[in-house]
């Protein structure tokens, strides 16, 4: 399987895309959240748009959904198929009250967003297979009263999304996968949906080598001041089209 990181950037980040990862596996892939800077990302990384057929929504801010609707028409447009979008079953009526307004009326007509994308809704804990590969789904701390979601898929990642530390579950998933992709803000101050480097440090050793930080603001975007935090800590900093390769 291959990672690469479409962008890596918070909410505010005007440098280095927002956090979006893309993995391919078999003779398919997987887009982790659809912010309209995946667009220029793809394009940079030699990936044609056209060619995404599955998409996994975590939760619904705007930096991790604003571009599903140039994703569908684009598709529709000049693609040849619509995308598949797995997401939680709580979010796909919200999500759909967010792009109605530009989706749902056309020039053939009134659309739903099933017209745009092949719909899975996920319960809680909900799973869905690709490519021989099982990506189970799991709730995160992020907003209360927000569904949100990350993703695990042994052997290979888990994928935290926009959560505070969950070191349980982060822990206990550690053993069985091998890389671990964690949000970091980086800031020197507490945010309350987030997780801080200061949460970070106190997992075990050899959790923390495992540890890979995505979603952090754009003084990082610096890649001298990212191999420079890669040198002085074991948790490592991914930039934006970086990618890893990880074995079966």
């Amino acid at each position: 399987m291959k990672i690469t990181f479409l962008g890596t950037g918070d909410m505010f980040s005007v440098e280095q895309h927002h956090n979006s990862m893309l993995a391919e596996f078999g003779d398919t892939h997987l887009v982790i959240d659809f912010p309209e800077s995946n667009a220029k990302a793809l394009k940079e990384y030699g990936f044609p748009m056209t060619d995404i057929h599955n998409v996994f929504i975590t939760h619904l801010h705007e930096d991790h959904i604003n571009g599903v609707q140039m994703l569908g028409y684009y598709a529709q447009i000049v693609g040849d198929r619509k995308p598949q979008l797995f997401i939680h079953e709580e979010l796909v009526d919200p999500l759909w009250n967010i792009l109605s307004p530009g989706m749902r009326y056309t020039t053939d007509g009134e659309r739903t967003m099933s017209d745009y994308y092949d719909i899975v809704p996920l319960p809680d804990g909900g799973t869905f297979e690709l490519g021989g590969v099982t990506f189970e789904t799991f709730r995160t701390q992020h907003v209360p009263g927000m569904v949100s979601n990350g993703l695990l898929a042994k052997p290979y990642f888990y994928y935290s999304a926009d959560s505070t530390l969950d070191q349980e579950r982060v822990q206990q998933a550690a053993a069985d996968v091998q890389l671990i992709f964690h949000e970091c803000h980086m800031h020197d101050l507490v945010i309350k949906s987030h997780t801080s480097l200061q949460d970070l440090q106190q997992l075990p050793a050899e959790v923390r080598q495992k540890t890979v930080l995505m979603h952090y603001h754009d003084e990082y975007a610096d890649a001298d001041k990212r191999a420079q935090f890669n040198r002085e800590h074991d948790l490592r900093m991914v930039g934006t089209l970086e990618s890893f390769e990880l074995a079966v």
